[in-house]
């Protein structure tokens, strides 16, 4: 037993031996790269030493009548419009971009297209991180910030992430610094940049930047395929063919066109600004209409006020109007207010009317994207995140709000401007109102011929017609300078032989 135990105890002495052996033979571990190394991995496989501005050019599209102001709206967002003679130019030396093309495409009426150019600029002088962000979430922009400001790095999901921070005289309303990051896959290419940037509707906005099908292009690793994304939706794209790294002609790629002459005129005459007891007016029983620069509708009803339309501009100060106006006529409290449609001219003013707590009426199909906006953090605007509350109106029906005092119709009418948009319609007062859906008139207190009216006229007038609506006044958020009534709505339908 003895010589056993001594066998046993020799035998664990020699396996601690080879374990320590065995240890001191293991490689010591690797310290994960610094910051600065990844940085400088980047640049190499980048090709941008000695690179002092970029020249690229191909074909690019854009989404149809900008972001917030499309079709859907909830991504993923597919109509768009082709951009034609595509160029971008991006000058490091002066940290400054231009990007140009042309477009033929209709507006937001469907007016015939019409031939647009394309203008983007971004210069040191644009304080605004709204305008320069676009210049650091490019992948040479990003590499110089990163070199300016300090560089971080992390990890996520196998990339890693470099990180850095605007600098400390550049910050957000609420005093915030910028962050702005790029994601590093393991050829040490940029994939994709991200950055948040204050918005009025959206709080703080998600916008990123995706590139792939990397290219060597005159010396430089230029990504093929581009996309920037905002609000979760792809809303820009380029294809990039060519690229001239440092071009000789820098100085004409990076100087803007001249401007066109003209333009819109400054703002009206100055003076005090009218009280809102002054702008509201009884224009039915119960019915009052309220004359900002967006107008609105407010509805009495026995528990309250039912308001269509928010809008105007600024927002902060003509959401508050709306509700003076109210107070000034009666004690009631606004129990929701219907948004017309989620236009980024039409949503804005929502904010103030949700911090209120008051309900929104909304459109179905609308809902999930203003939930989301309307929800998101605020930080870089100092603000509280909201807690909206919606109701909605379901996909092409009707709701109807009604009491003793007053019958409210809201319907959903989609259209070729925006498959959300609601038209309220008060049968007995024989009184309507609609935003964007415009009957054109001739300057004159007439109304155009069906040759003067668009597509969405049209479709705005089936839809009265088909459904048997009938009112001697319609109002308009955007007002025609006149009253028009179901007949001036029938002058958008083509003529009986011509359907």
């Amino acid at each position: 037993m003895r010589n056993a135990l001594i066998i046993l105890l020799s035998t664990l002495g020699l396996a601690a031996c080879a374990g320590e052996e065995a240890m001191d033979s293991m490689p010591a571990p690797v310290a994960p790269p610094s910051a600065d190394e990844v940085l400088a991995n980047v640049q190499a496989a980048m090709g941008t030493e000695g690179l002092s501005s970029l020249t690229v050019s191909g074909e690019a599209w854009s989404v149809r009548n900008n972001f917030r102001q499309t079709r859907k709206a909830s991504p993923p967002w597919l109509y768009r419009n082709e951009i034609m003679d595509y160029t971008w130019t991006i000058d490091l030396d002066n940290s400054t971009s231009l990007a140009t093309g042309e477009t033929f495409a209709h507006n937001l009426f469907y007016d015939a297209p019409t031939f647009s150019n394309l203008l983007q600029s971004v210069t040191p002088e644009q304080n605004s991180w709204t305008q320069q962000h676009r210049y650091w979430l490019t992948p040479p922009g990003f590499l110089q910030g990163a070199e300016n400001n300090g560089v971080s790095v992390s990890m996520d999901d196998g990339y890693a992430v470099l990180s850095w921070m605007s600098p400390a005289d550049q910050t957000s309303p609420s005093g915030m610094r910028y962050t702005v990051n790029a994601y590093v896959n393991d050829h040490n290419l940029i994939e994709m940049t991200e950055t948040w940037v204050e918005d009025a509707f959206m709080g703080d906005l998600h916008v990123s930047a995706m590139y792939s099908d990397y290219q060597e292009m005159d010396g430089v690793m230029v990504p093929a395929t581009v996309e920037i994304w905002q609000g979760g939706g792809a809303i820009f794209g380029v294809a990039i063919r060519e690229a001239d790294a440092n071009p000789s002609n820098l100085a004409a790629l990076i100087t803007s066109p001249p401007a066109n002459a003209g333009g819109p005129g400054g703002p009206p005459p100055g003076g005090a600004a009218p009280a809102p007891a002054d702008l509201i007016e009884e224009v039915a029983p119960g019915v009052y209409h309220i004359d900002t620069n967006y107008k609105s509708l407010a509805v009495e009803f026995e528990d309250g006020f039912i308001v269509f339309e928010s809008a105007g501009f600024p927002a902060n100060v003509n959401a508050g109007i709306i509700m003076e106006a109210v107070a000034s006529v009666s004690e009631k409290p606004i129990t929701a207010v219907i948004n017309s449609h989620p236009h980024s001219d039409h949503t804005t003013s929502l904010v103030p009317i949700v911090r209120a707590g008051i309900p929104l009426i909304v459109s179905e199909n609308s809902v999930d994207f203003q939930r989301m906006a309307l929800s998101s953090p605020r930080t870089l605007l100092g603000e509280e995140t909201l807690s909206p509350e919606f109701r909605t109106v379901p996909d092409g029906e009707v709701m109807v709000i009604e009491d003793s005092m007053n019958r409210l119709e809201i319907h959903h009418i989609p259209s070729l401007h925006t498959d959300s948009l609601l038209f309220v319609y008060l049968p007995n007062h024989s009184l309507a109102m609609q935003a964007d859906f415009t009957i054109r008139g001739d300057g004159n207190g007439g109304t155009l011929p069906y040759e003067g009216q668009t597509p969405l006229g049209q479709e705005f007038a089936e839809y009265i017609r088909d459904n048997g609506l009938e009112f001697d006044n319609m109002l308009g958020v955007h007002s025609s300078g006149y009253i028009q009534s179901t007949e001036d709505v029938f002058m958008a339908l083509p003529p009986e032989g011509d359907m």
